[in-house]
């Protein structure tokens, strides 16, 4: 008998990243008529090598994010690169947003990015090369405004973050609105804006930046299904099977919906395209900001 499937998840158990890779594995189970266990490997670049170090036998795959376009552009982090997995299927696609504590002074976007150009602030939620330390540290240069006077706690999770903030340890979370939820909708936090184009669907009431401070900045982070590199065609094909068929399933998209997460499928050739496209973005925008951008982080 052949050892059980195992999806590998970079992050903490509860985070949203695996509550998102819990509810694609159940599916897949279903699918593929066998268990998929999730097993987390704590920790961005530790997570993501194991899953790239994995045999090709089909019996170990995972849930990357877009931080695989990151740490390699961060000097003597990482060697890895989209270029190490088999790309199966993106289900989801969101964005940062801008959130803080309920008692915090700043009641807009526009207050909250004054108060940046005049003291330091203290952001969190990942390590200093996560997708969201970038995503605020690029809305505030959009903005004009001097990113060296941010500070940052590095955590292993966007919730962890959060916990900082909402302790008093930091001031701002620029983490998504879905994985910030329970919080917001429990009075605890706030929302300055949303980083999309569009205004989230369950966060209806939350501005985007543009609409918030007139600036187009944007940052999508998605979470997608890999295996290792090399996986023979016809395991690949089993899987994009599954995956279609989850994607297609009404029940899966009901419950994604209900969790606040947003869906945009991509699949095969279409996400290994959008994970170069990432990559090359952000490697523009890391030489871009240099310095500014990151250091080396202890979370590994």
């Amino acid at each position: 008998m052949s050892r059980p499937i195992q999806m590998i998840v970079p992050y903490v158990q509860g985070g949203g990243s695996d509550q998102r890779a819990r509810l694609v594995a159940r599916y897949m189970a279903r699918y593929l008529d066998e268990p998929v266990e999730v097993v987390n490997r704590t920790g961005a670049i530790v997570g993501h090598a194991a899953i790239a170090e994995a045999e090709p036998d089909g019996r170990t795959i995972g849930q990357i994010s877009g931080e695989i376009g990151m740490m390699h552009w961060h000097h003597g982090l990482t060697c890895l690169t989209p270029q190490d997995y088999t790309p199966l299927a993106v289900p989801f696609v969101e964005s940062a947003a801008v959130i803080v504590r309920e008692d915090a002074p700043w009641r807009t976007l526009a207050e909250f990015v004054d108060a940046c150009r005049e003291q330091r602030m203290v952001g969190s939620g990942g390590p200093h090369f996560s997708v969201w330390k970038f995503a605020l540290v690029g809305l505030l240069d959009s903005a004009g405004v001097d990113v060296s006077r941010l500070d940052w706690i590095e955590t292993f999770s966007g919730e962890q973050g959060l916990a900082k903030v909402l302790a008093g340890e930091a001031q701002v979370a620029p983490i998504t609105l879905t994985d910030a939820r329970g919080p917001l909708r429990e009075g605890r936090a706030r929302p300055l804006a949303n980083m999309d184009a569009a205004r989230h669907h369950a966060f209806g009431e939350v501005p985007t930046v543009r609409e918030a401070i007139g600036i187009d900045w944007s940052v999508a982070h998605w979470r997608g299904i890999v295996a290792p590199r090399g996986l023979p065609a016809q395991i690949t094909r089993r899987y994009l099977d599954a995956l279609r068929s989850v994607a297609a399933d009404p029940a899966f998209a009901r419950e994604a919906v209900a969790s606040a997460f947003t869906l945009d499928w991509r699949f095969g050739d279409e996400f290994a395209r959008y994970m170069a496209e990432d990559d090359a973005m952000f490697g523009r925008v890391i030489r871009l900001l240099g310095p500014r951008a990151g250091s080396a982080s202890s979370l590994l």
